[in-house]
């Protein structure tokens, strides 16, 4: 099994949550904030409150989608996910995956895929 997180722009949330219940896969997702390796390109956000102080974030949002996918089709789903962005030269996101080497299900004994099946 792998875990494959993927950190996008809150607007390309849909493709990837699209593809991952095409599949019928468990998803999560949050809304964080951060920063990348390298400063982007992206437009100042400034807030002018009532007392004519103006802030500029230091962090970017973004979306972190996860999901645990079986071996037999996760580079299945890696390929649609990149294919679902166009090509250009300042990244959408990130995507990582990483290993499970097993799951449980609470108050059951159904352990390892058999968790990521729907019953």
């Amino acid at each position: 099994m792998k875990e494959i997180n993927v950190y996008v722009r809150p607007n390309d949330l849909s493709k990837v949550t699209d593809i991952l219940q095409k599949h019928k896969l468990g998803i999560t997702f949050f809304d964080i904030r951060g920063t990348g390796r390298t400063p982007r390109s992206t437009s100042e956000i400034v807030h002018s409150y009532q007392t004519g102080r103006t802030t500029v974030p230091k962090f970017i949002g973004r979306v972190l989608v996860i999901s645990i996918v079986s071996d037999s089709i996760v580079n299945q789903i890696i390929e649609e996910i990149m294919n679902s962005f166009d090509k250009q030269d300042e990244p959408y996101g990130v995507l990582f995956v990483k290993d499970v080497t097993n799951a449980y299900e609470l108050g059951t004994e159904v352990k390892g895929n058999e968790v990521l099946v729907s019953k």
